[in-house]
C-alpha cells in the first residue's frame, strides 16, 4: 500500500470519471458516437482533446463534447475552429471506395457533435458553448450557465494566499449583447436529480447520446 496526496486522489478519481462515461457513451451508442470531457480552457486540455477526438475516436459517427465543471481560461475560439470542419476532399487509394481512408479537412473535426453543459461551467466555459451556438456547430444538452464570461486580471499580493481577479474585458456579440449576466440556455434542457447522480445515472449524458443518435437518423 502506496499513500498519495489528495491531490494525486483527485487526479485517479477524474479519470476514472472520465472513463466511466466514455465506456458508458460507447455501449449505448453502439461504438457509433465517441466522448471527451474538457477540464480546463488552456492548452493541456486542448492537446487532450485534440488526441482524444483525433485519435481514439477518429472513426466515430458524431463526438459528445463534454464542458461540465470546467472552470474556464481561454480556449473557446480554438475549439470553435477545431469543431467547425467542413468536408471538402476525399482520400481515395487506387482500387478503394471513395471515403474509405477519410479526407479533408484532415486536422479538424467535421462530423455531428454536441456540447454538454451544467451549471458548474465558469468564465470561459461560458463563452465556448455560446460561441459552439453562435456558428450553429450543434445542440447544447444540459442546465443554463451563468453569464460568467468576462475576461478577468489576476491578482497576488504579498501574501500569497490572496489572490483577486478584476474584470477587465466584456465579451460582445454581433447585436451588442455583453454575454455578462447574460443566462445561456440549453437547446436540451436536463436539469440533474441528486439521488439519480447518487446512483450513478448521469441523465444529462444521457441526453447528449439521445440528441446525436436521433441527428444521425435523419
Amino acid at each position: 500500500v502506496e499513500p498519495i496526496s489528495a491531490r494525486d486522489e483527485l487526479r485517479l478519481r477524474y479519470d476514472r470519471w472520465v472513463r466511466q462515461r466514455r465506456d458508458l457513451v460507447e455501449e449505448i451508442s453502439g461504438g457509433r458516437i465517441g466522448y471527451v470531457h474538457i477540464q480546463g480552457m488552456n492548452d493541456r486540455s486542448y492537446r487532450t482533446t485534440y488526441s482524444e477526438i483525433m485519435g481514439r475516436n477518429f472513426d466515430k459517427e458524431a463526438i459528445i463534447v463534454d464542458t461540465r465543471f470546467n472552470g474556464g481560461g481561454w480556449l473557446h475560439d480554438d475549439l470553435v475552429v477545431f469543431l467547425s470542419g467542413k468536408p471538402y476532399m476525399d482520400f481515395v487509394p487506387r482500387g478503394k471506395q471513395r471515403g474509405s481512408m477519410g479526407g479533408e479537412p484532415l486536422h479538424r473535426w467535421s462530423k455531428p457533435s454536441c456540447v454538454l453543459m451544467s451549471e458548474g461551467n465558469y468564465s470561459d466555459a461560458h463563452l465556448f458553448p455560446v460561441a459552439y451556438r453562435l456558428h450553429g456547430l450543434g445542440k447544447l444538452v444540459g442546465a443554463p450557465v451563468a453569464g460568467t464570461g468576462t475576461a478577468v486580471w489576476w491578482e497576488r499580493l504579498i501574501q500569497p494566499g490572496l489572490v483577486f481577479g478584476i474584470p477587465q474585458v466584456g465579451m460582445v456579440d454581433a447585436k451588442g449583447d455583453y454575454q455578462e449576466n447574460k443566462t445561456l440556455e440549453p437547446d436540451v434542457l436536463v436539469l440533474t436529480d441528486p439521488l439519480k447522480i447518487a446512483n450513478g445515472v448521469d441523465e444529462q449524458l444521457l441526453a447528449a447520446v439521445r440528441t446525436l443518435l436521433e441527428e444521425l437518423s435523419k
